[in-house]
């Protein structure tokens, strides 16, 4: 991997890993979306991403959370300024059986670096669900009373 994209996510890997919801939107393009069970979700302003991201991290750490690493898997470059990444995940949960789950990352470059501007969860993580739906409940709710 080249281009500065190994370095982005082992800064994103560290802000995941830390459920640091502020560091971990801070690496995300607006508008952001979501592909989670073939469903699609956008967060158009960082006053309801950050909340969503938040409350995604919160359910983490309830479910035990201690740390999370990554194998890069696949790298497709579009071109210099987009590509697609493909990351297996491998968290640590206290007392609790690991998740292991891919995802894939739709990543651009712009002025700021890297950003990415949809994530799409490709393995279901029976335990990660209720967390997901959480995020996206709460994103509906932000943006109907906003």
């Amino acid at each position: 991997m080249n281009q500065g994209l190994e370095a982005f996510f082992e800064q994103y890997g560290e802000a995941y890993s830390a459920l640091d919801a502020n560091a971990t939107s801070s690496m995300f393009a607006l508008p952001f979306m979501t592909v989670h069970q073939g469903q699609g979700t956008v967060w158009e302003t960082m006053d309801s991403l950050l909340p969503a991201t938040a409350a995604l991290l919160g359910w983490f750490e309830q479910q035990g959370f201690l740390s999370a690493t990554y194998k890069i898997e696949e790298v497709l470059f579009i071109d210099d300024n987009f590509a697609t990444v493909k990351l297996i995940w491998s968290v640590t949960r206290l007392d609790l059986t690991p998740w292991q789950y891919g995802t894939c990352y739709h990543v651009k470059r712009g002025a700021e670096g890297w950003k990415i501007y949809c994530v799409v969860q490709f393995d279901a993580v029976p335990d990660m669900e209720e967390g997901v739906d959480a995020a996206i409940r709460l994103s509906q709710r932000l943006t109907v009373s906003g």
